[in-house]
């Protein structure tokens, strides 16, 4: 087999020395003659090869023969095989051709190799885009090729095939057809004719071919090339197979070439294109489109190069041109203000500035990608509504085939719109009616627009504001006025043109004050402020003026415009604020504030001529009671009555303030001596002692009073004020209606309040409260039949602290909610535990605050509790006072349904000291009234006590409420009680509060005796 690859050779050699035997012959017959042993010489080098390479004992006879049989043999082995033959267009890609064998190769009938893209889509999806790249470049190359390829079979399975190509051409040189030998690969050596004819079919493509054509080792040494490759190259065959391709290759491109070739071989990649620059024989230049492709052996290992040469020397000069008109064309493009876009006839931007782009909010490279209909750009009409891309004018342009000029809008990344106005020209080519690009200017027409915009709105701001507007000339005479102008001064346009602008911006004020105007003017551009100004009718009033300089761009002042209102009611509604902004709008009175700077004032010239200044700080009693009963528009009436009371008692010169509320204070200068203020206050305390006139009432109030003087009492308004505050306290303590001065023992017992209040605070942490029980007893026979739980603090180091002195501390810090909160609970545990011994169930009766009343949620802490301690509702009994239920009756009443509704009694403590409205006790649904002990005390020797204590018992039964006494403490006030009919009492003549055990102890024995349990408590 080796010795007929070489036959070609052979016979080569004998064809380049047969005109040598020709000539020395003589004549024609002398060359038939060499013919003939050029002939036979070839026929015994084939039996002798044959011979060696199979058998041999065959005659040259047997290789004649099997060379007219060639063809027969070449189509009996492709039936024999899985080859698979097939022609096709390679215009339309149809197959005109195919072989039986097509079936047995793929499995698909042969009508299916006939459709379109058959061969396409069986291809392996590994192998597809490689293959199909690699048919398209050669037969564009136009030479005969083969590919070893993987294909799908019908079942799915994969088939290798080497898909041999051949390129038929017409007399013309075109391309008429294209056939293909699919060949399965185990059975390849069956094809070894198929790629000689191949070979044969492949030398004569090469030869014809119109671009240069060369064949390379992998060293990259020409071993052949074509006629065309040594005319664009202008080196001899014999000369170029001596050289490297890469001598050809200019010095400037070698490293660009050599970086594309070198990965080549020992990668996938089976081509690579490049445009280069060679040198020719002369030393001249070529420019040359140069493709080098990877030749694989069948084991597809790279074997050779093939490269492909085209001459582009003269489109290299063409497009050297086009480049340097398109760089022009550019130049002008991207100076332009204006913007400029072309597109294609499928919309692709070809060519754009960057003005185009910065309108868009684009970069240059975003907007070559934007398409109008991409819905990137929400393009919208006048009204926002959205605008289709097809209405917009390129397109507009390219469908009707003529210009096109419209406003378009559209809507930018932050929401904004903008406004351009386009232009667009459709391009035609001469051999094409149609359009196949169109040219678009855009300007951007949004800050011409707004600015056309505000100057209608300033035009419209000047001839409509409310304001007076001014425009005067560099020389600041007046040019144009504001119909505002007319209204607020009087003059008409013709009073006023021509004029300074001072004459009538501020014409009472002095040439040098706006001198000083001007100045701010240059230095600042601008100058604000108050003047006064005369109308036409010589009336003055106030203005605040404007004055701005308008330059122009050389800088330079141009216009004056000045603004102004008149600020007469601003004046009038400043004054009236700055009044409300320190006096109370009540009664009139300074407030707190202009109290306090006042006195500072005092302190100050107090201090320098060293006297002295008093103040007092009132409260005026019981406020809150009668604001509450009467209502707020009476208590108004009466602190207004008040203030002009307290007014008629002290200098002009002295300082009244109402601090808030029902709180006074009183700052009295140039006291003479200490008892000065003294006699203020008694002078202020008989003021008030007329009763006030107040609607149809007749209402009588008093004043707690504390005085404190500079310096002896303080010498700053914070200590004076906190020290007369205490000293008011004091007169409160003391009975109300009165005066007290501040004494350091007064200052020590706030310091001790403050301290209890702090002490208490830990008691409760601490457990140092505990409750005390006292008996209520019944006055038919003596049995206890209820208790009233009271509240007792031993604290470990100040001993029994009396409940008067620290429940009203409690209720001031607000610590008598948690206080309260704790003594129900602890009062209905004890209850119960008490029922648990078997001990008769009796009524725990537990006083409830106000505070704790209006802050805490009472039902939610009442239901807590109960459901906590598992105490019977019913047992309970809560006692509210009078004050309590006055206040804010509607919510009261809300919140006492609601307790009834979890079924607990309430009881009205104190009763006969307040209102004692009737009408009350028919509304709350009270169960029980207890009688004050302030009455119950004196009965058996004051008629009035007497008589109070027997109609309270008497409206009890009338009411069908029960009633019990407290303060019982000798046997004459029960024996009145129990004669009255009074169904209960309680007090120390059974005994005083109780521990729990004590109290147990009774509850054991049910009756009470004084006797007995005065002495059960002196033996405890």
């Amino acid at each position: 087999m080796h010795a007929v690859r070489h036959i070609p050779l052979a016979l080569a050699s004998l064809t380049a020395t047969a005109p040598a035997f020709a000539s020395d012959a003589g004549g024609g017959a002398g060359m038939w003659i060499w013919i003939s042993v050029i002939a036979i010489l070839m026929a015994a080098l084939a039996i002798v090869v044959a011979i060696e390479a199979r058998r041999r004992t065959e005659t040259l006879k047997q290789l004649r023969d099997e060379a007219r049989t060639e063809a027969e043999r070449f189509r009996k082995t492709i039936e024999g095989t899985n080859a698979v033959a097939w022609e096709f267009d390679p215009t339309n890609n149809l197959c005109s051709y195919v072989s039986p064998q097509a079936e047995l190769l793929l499995g698909f009938p042969l009508n299916a190799w006939t459709q379109p893209g058959f061969w396409r889509e069986n291809i392996h999806p590994e192998d597809r885009s490689f293959v199909i790249e690699f048919f398209r470049a050669q037969t564009e190359l136009g030479y005969d090729h083969e590919l070893e390829y993987r294909m799908l079979h019908a079942d799915g399975q994969t088939v290798f095939v080497r898909d041999m190509r051949t390129v038929h051409r017409k007399p013309d040189g075109s391309i008429d057809r294209i056939s293909s030998l699919l060949i399965n690969l185990s059975v390849h050596k069956a094809t070894e004719a198929a790629l000689e004819d191949s070979e044969a079919r492949f030398r004569s493509t090469f030869e014809q071919a119109a671009v240069g054509i060369a064949m390379c080792s992998l060293a990259g040494r020409y071993s052949r090339v074509n006629r065309r490759f040594t005319e664009i190259s202008g080196y001899s065959e014999a000369d170029l197979l001596q050289m490297g391709f890469r001598e050809l290759v200019h010095a400037d491109d070698a490293q660009r070439f050599d970086a594309q070739l070198m990965p080549l071989a020992g990668s996938d990649r089976e081509v690579i294109t490049l445009e280069m620059r060679i040198r020719r024989r002369d030393g001249s230049l070529v420019w040359v489109a140069m493709t080098v492709s990877v030749v694989r052996a069948l084991s597809r290992d790279p074997s050779q190069y093939m490269v492909v040469i085209e001459d582009i020397s003269g489109r290299k000069q063409t497009e050297a041109v086009l480049r340097e008109s398109e760089a022009r064309m550019r130049t002008i493009i991207s100076s332009l203000d204006e913007g400029i876009v072309m597109r294609n006839a499928a919309g692709d931007v070809e060519v754009c500035n960057e003005a185009v782009a910065k309108i868009y909010g684009m970069t240059l490279a975003e907007f070559y990608r934007f398409r109008l209909d991409s819905g990137q750009i929400e393009f919208v009409f006048a009204d926002g509504s959205q605008r289709a891309a097809e209405t917009l004018p390129p397109m507009l342009a390219l469908a009707g085939d003529e210009p096109v000029a419209d406003m378009i809008a559209f809507r930018n990344q932050d929401g904004e719109i903008r406004t351009l106005w386009t232009k667009s020209t459709p391009l035609h080519r001469e051999d094409d009616p149609r359009p196949y690009a169109v040219v678009t200017t855009v300007t951007d027409m949004t800050q011409r627009l707004q600015g056309e915009a505000e100057l209608r709105l300033a035009a419209s701001v000047f001839e409509n504001s409310v304001e007076a507007i001014v425009v005067a000339g560099a020389d600041r005479n007046i040019v144009r006025v504001n119909p505002a102008f007319s209204t607020v001064t009087g003059f008409e346009v013709r009073d006023v043109i021509g004029h300074s602008l001072p004459d009538v911006t501020g014409s009472r004020h002095e040439t040098g004050f706006f001198e000083g105007v001007w100045r701010s003017i240059e230095r600042d551009g601008f100058w604000q402020g108050e003047v006064w100004n005369t109308r036409k009718n010589g009336k003055a009033f106030p203005a605040w003026l404007s004055i701005s300089s308008v330059r122009d761009h050389d800088g330079l002042i141009s216009n004056y415009v000045a603004v102004f209102s008149d600020i007469t009611e601003r004046k009038a509604n400043e004054a009236r604020i700055a009044y409300l902004a320190h006096h109370d709008p009540l009664t009139g009175l300074p407030n707190r504030a202009l109290m306090q700077d006042r006195l500072s004032q005092s302190l100050a010239r107090a201090h320098r001529e060293r006297t002295m200044v008093g103040l007092l700080f009132l409260d005026l009693d019981r406020f809150k009671m009668i604001n509450d009963s009467l209502g707020h528009h009476a208590g108004d009436r009466l602190l207004q009555q008040v203030a002009e009371r307290v007014r008629t008692c002290v200098r002009d010169s002295d300082t009244i303030c109402r601090q808030g509320g029902d709180e006074f204070i009183i700052v009295l200068n140039d006291m003479p001596n200490t008892r000065a203020p003294a006699r203020v206050a008694e002078k202020i305390l008989g003021s008030l002692a007329e009763p006030f006139d107040v609607d149809t009432h007749r209402i009588g109030t008093s004043f707690s009073i504390g005085i404190a003087v500079y310096p002896n009492d303080g010498r700053d308004p914070e200590s004076l004020m906190k020290n007369a505050d205490t000293a008011m306290y004091h007169a409160k303590e003391s009975g109300r209606n009165t005066f007290r001065f501040f004494t350091e023992a007064m200052n020590a017992n706030a310091l001790e309040r403050l301290q209890l209040e702090n002490a208490l605070r830990q008691a409760v942490e601490r457990n140092e409260l505990t409750l005390y029980y006292q008996p209520q007893v019944s006055l038919k026979d003596g049995m206890v039949v209820g208790a009233e739980a009271l509240l007792r603090w031993q604290h470990p180091q100040r001993g029994f602290i009396s409940p008067a002195r620290f429940i009203p501390i409690a209720e001031e810090s607000g610590l008598i909610v948690p206080i309260g909160r704790w003594v129900l609970r602890e009062a209905c545990r004890q209850a119960r535990a008490w029922e648990k011994q078997g001990l008769p169930p009796i009524m725990m009766a537990v006083n409830m605050s106000a505070l704790q009343f209006r802050r805490d949620n009472v039902v939610a802490m009442v239901r807590e509790v109960l459901e906590e301690t598992g105490h019977e509702p019913d047992r309970v009994e809560l006692e509210l006072t009078e004050s309590l239920l006055m206040e804010n009756a509607g919510e009261v009443l809300s919140t006492i349904q609601q307790l009834k509704g979890l079924g607990v009694r309430l009881s009205i403590d104190d009763f006969g000291t307040g209102y004692s409205s009737l009408s009350y006790l028919k509304r709350f649904a009270v169960d029980r009234l207890k009688i004050d002990q302030s009455f119950v005390r004196d009965v058996p020797i004051d008629s009035d006590d007497a008589a109070i204590v027997r109609a309270i018992i008497q409206l009890g039964e009338a009411l069908k409420l029960d009633v019990i006494a407290e303060g019982a403490e000798t046997i004459a006030q029960v024996e009145f009680l129990r004669r009255e009919g009074c169904s209960e009492a309680q007090g120390y003549y059974w005994c005083p509060p109780v521990p729990p055990g004590v109290f147990q102890s009774m509850l054991h024995r049910g009756i009470i005796t004084p006797e007995a349990d005065r002495a059960m408590l002196s033996i405890g």
